[in-house]
């Protein structure tokens, strides 16, 4: 039983040091950019496919100057889109058009709707921040997990109290068969 818990655990562990740190800089990039300049979004359309997966987070960071190729993350009638560069209109205007895509979107981009260009992507971990953001998934991933934790370290505690008890039981009936 101890050999089974202590697998959990450590499984667990390494879970939250791996898997944590990047949910938490996706969330927290989600809402600010002011980790390194870097913003994140769920695509949720097949518009980029094959590039850039239907779930996927794209990594976005403000450049100073866009060029055709370049993939954006741009607002568009309150919606968040990512797109590639086709063409540039002018200084400050640029066509764009997803990858899947037959044509070109209806309307160009301004520089000022511009969010950023993508740094890199991490495949499919857009459903799982979105289901994160549900409360039966905020239960699974973040609740029972900690949950789970407190109650192995408690084992823990638990069985290190034992084995200190056990310890100084023996040491006592030493000493009182050496008397």
């Amino acid at each position: 039983m101890d050999k089974i818990f202590k697998t959990i655990n450590i499984l667990l562990s390494l879970a939250v040091l791996i898997i944590l740190p990047v949910v938490v800089f996706t969330l927290i990039s989600s809402k600010t950019n002011k980790i390194a300049g870097i913003q994140s979004f769920a695509v949720l359309t097949g518009s980029m496919e094959p590039n850039i997966s239907t779930g996927s987070v794209v990594y976005t960071k403000p450049e100073s100057n866009y060029i055709k190729g370049d993939v954006i993350a741009f607002i568009q009638k309150d919606r968040t889109i990512t797109h590639r560069i086709i063409n540039t209109i002018d200084a400050k205007t640029f066509a764009t058009k997803g990858d899947a895509n037959n044509a070109a979107d209806n309307d160009p981009v301004s520089s000022e709707k511009i969010i950023g260009k993508e740094v890199f992507t991490l495949p499919y971990l857009g459903y799982f921040i979105r289901y994160l953001g549900t409360p039966l998934g905020f239960i699974l991933f973040i609740v029972a997990p900690v949950l789970v934790f407190i109650a192995l370290e408690i084992w823990n505690i638990k069985k290190e109290m034992e084995k200190h008890i056990e310890a100084k039981l023996l040491k006592k009936l030493s000493l009182e068969k050496n008397e």
